[in-house]
């Protein structure tokens, strides 16, 4: 069983969410559904950004531009904080010795 959301359990779960954004969304490339036989189907993350986006639209009457900028902006992040995330555990593998030195050289890259 899939956790993919179909364009009308979206709208229902979204309910400031109108069919016309939902579709501007898609247009401009914020939210990339799959496609399944029987139309777009989202992932929970599509849910989640959705609701991210609703709300900053509400909230701030952020333009279609702006919205595309503050979703890069977030993908960004989290981007970055997965390579960190990825970094932190490879430097976990490694001895003693040199967790510490990484770490030294980390605090001294920060000026502490």
């Amino acid at each position: 069983m899939s956790d993919n959301l179909t364009a009308d359990e979206i709208l229902a779960t979204i309910s400031v969410l109108t069919p016309d954004r939902l579709t501007t969304y898609i247009e401009i490339g914020i939210i990339i559904p799959v496609q399944g036989e029987a139309g777009p189907l989202f992932a929970p993350i599509d849910c989640a950004r959705l609701q991210l986006i609703c709300e900053l639209q509400q909230s701030h009457e952020l333009a279609d531009d702006a919205l595309e900028m503050v979703m890069s902006l977030v993908d960004q992040l989290h981007g970055a904080r997965a390579d960190l995330q990825a970094l932190g555990a490879a430097v976990d593998q490694q001895p003693a010795e040199v967790r510490e030195r990484v770490l030294a050289a980390w605090r001294a890259a920060r000026g502490g």
